[in-house]
Formats: C-alpha cells, structure tokens, sequence
C-alpha cells in the first residue's frame, strides 16, 4: 500500500513540475512579446487617426494611424511570440490586430483606409487589410492567457504594430509596436 501511494505521489508531482502556463502580462488587452520564456512589453505609442487628401482631393483620401518616429526600440525575431491576457470569454482575434507599417525615419502609419474621389457619387472605400495585415495563430496557454503567432515568418527590416480595430474611428488610438531586424 505503501508503494502505490508512494507512486501516485511522485507521478503527480511529475505531472505538476511540467505542466507549465505562459506568464501572465502585467495588464489586460496588451500584447506583450515573449523571450527566453520572460515576458517585455512592446512600444506602447498613442497614435493619432488622420486623413490625407491625395491630388486636391481628386485622387482620394486615405485614412491612417500614426505616430512619430522611425524605429522601435523593441526588436523581434522574426518568428516571435506574443502573449495576451484577456477576459475569459472574450475572443482575442476581436480585439487586435497585426499590422506592417509604413515607415520613414520620421513617423510610422498604419494604412486603414482609401477612398476613391468619385465617392460622393456612391464609390466606396477600400480597406487596406490585404496589403498590411498579417495573419496569426491563437492558442490558449491558461485562465484568458493566449499564445499569439504569426503565420509565416515576418519580413525582415520592417516595423510591426498591433492596435484594437473597433478604435480606429475615434481620434487616438492605443499601439503596440515593435522592429523586426
């Protein structure tokens, strides 16, 4: 009797030394990168929603987010790992999005949306999702923690940025981003 209980004890006390979540991020919503199995938050920017007016008007208008300065100082790999904390139940797919940006060394934006000059006349936008978002897996890691991965490998010597797309409407939005060197 001795043995079997003796048994059962070491068992689950194997199960439980490898049975491992990721950690849990300091704040909910925000994606946070993971690195040598420790957790880093991304650059954290308020960026403003704008429209730039293309050919006085008759080439369009395009509506971005963008926020200053050329680089972020948190580089990933290119295969890099994200975690999220979110409420349980709540799907996180709704609440962010993985972008490229277009960057110059003196602002990074996010392309939302174009809309065509003949829009008055009924035209009607078009969405930049195709040209800018990135795809990514989800899985769950434990309570509301969830294990972020991009697709493919991510282009090298770009900028990356994750940012809640029910915000895009309002006139600063919250960013996460990071370098991909």
């Amino acid at each position: 009797m001795k043995k079997i209980i003796l048994g059962v004890l070491l068992l689950s006390c194997a199960v439980t030394g490898y049975a491992q979540d990721f950690p849990r991020p300091e704040f909910k919503n925000q994606p946070m990168i993971l690195l040598d199995g420790e957790l880093h938050k991304l650059e954290v920017q308020t960026a403003e929603t704008k429209y730039k007016v293309k050919g006085l008007g008759y080439g369009g208008t395009q509506q971005e987010i963008s926020v200053p300065g050329g680089k972020s100082p948190v580089v990933a790999s290119n295969e890099p790992t994200f975690v999220i904390w979110v409420d349980e139940g709540v799907d996180p797919e709704s609440l962010i999005v993985l972008t490229k940006t277009e960057f110059d060394s003196k602002k990074r934006s996010i392309p939302i949306l174009k809309v065509s000059a003949l829009a008055a006349f009924g035209a009607r936008g078009k969405s930049m999702s195709d040209k800018y978002h990135v795809n990514f897996e989800i899985e769950k890691s434990g309570e509301g923690i969830y294990k972020i991965t991009p697709s493919g490998p991510l282009e090298n010597e770009m900028e990356y940025a994750f940012y809640n797309p029910e915000n895009t409407q309002a006139q600063q939005v919250k960013i996460y981003l990071f370098s991909v060197r």
